[in-house]
């Protein structure tokens, strides 16, 4: 392992350090995409971590321990991602990946950008995706008639024309197709567990496939991100199986009547 500098100066070498407890849940690694986000960030950042699979159904004393004393809160049930980084702790996907590349990101390649005006663009687009894109996945796969799932369908094609406009706004497009051109970042660690998720399921379930839709669509700008994503070592490497998605996900599908 390289040599990392903290965000304060501080010299960080991953080579010396024990592994990162990185708890997910069972019973693939990265099925839950949260926690997938986590990873990722592992494995851009190149750094070493222990995967540490618990049920859902039964989470554990050890576990539950640590994330009630970094929530305060002695009824919570727990979430991944949760990392014990030495003698620190913490969870939430987004604050732990924005935590692990503000300490072990290279200046200058880091996950989010340190320009404050990019950092800004990167951030409010992964909320704009989680409106636009996250939330409208749920909205096709709860439509249970042909009716409703038509007007999901006109709503996705309609959300995913916006994140273009986005992109092609306040992205780059130099050198590459992510968000800030040959530049791979947060906009991309946060977003990628649900393009993969949407890719899989929706085709298999509702008959809608995001990627198909945006090249329908012409979204020329919104379809190139959409496969650099997906095409990128790290997502190749990270997550489940087309196969557990399309199992674990069903749960959240409704069928139609008609």
């Amino acid at each position: 392992m390289t040599s990392r500098a903290s965000a304060n100066g501080e010299h960080v070498s991953r080579a010396q350090a024990q592994p990162i407890e990185f708890y997910d849940f069972a019973p693939s690694p990265g099925v839950c995409p949260y926690a997938q986000r986590a990873w990722l960030t592992f494995l851009e950042l190149d750094l070493p971590y222990e995967h540490k699979l618990i049920e859902p159904s039964n989470r554990g004393e050890e576990f539950l321990s640590v994330y009630r004393t970094i929530t305060q809160d002695p009824e919570a049930n727990g979430k991944v991602p949760t990392i014990i980084d030495g003698n620190f702790k913490l969870t939430e996907s987004a604050v732990v990946v924005e935590y692990l590349d503000n300490k072990y990101g290279k200046p200058g390649q880091r996950l989010l950008p340190e320009d404050p005006e990019e950092h800004a663009l990167v951030k409010l687009f992964t909320e704009l995706f989680t409106t636009l894109f996250n939330s409208v996945i749920f909205t096709v796969l709860r439509a249970d008639t042909r009716e409703s799932l038509a007007e999901a369908h006109k709503q996705f094609d309609k959300n995913l024309k916006k994140l273009d406009d986005y992109i092609k706004a306040n992205g780059k497009d130099d050198g590459g197709d992510y968000f800030l051109g040959s530049r791979y970042s947060y906009a991309e660690v946060l977003t990628t567990p649900f393009l993969r998720r949407a890719a899989v399921i929706l085709p298999h379930l509702k008959e809608y496939s995001p990627v198909e839709a945006a090249e329908r669509l012409g979204l020329d700008r919104l379809s190139r991100w959409y496969k650099a994503a997906l095409a990128r070592p790290s997502s190749q490497q990270s997550g489940p199986s087309d196969e557990q998605l399309q199992n674990s996900w069903g749960k959240f599908n409704t069928p139609l009547k008609d």
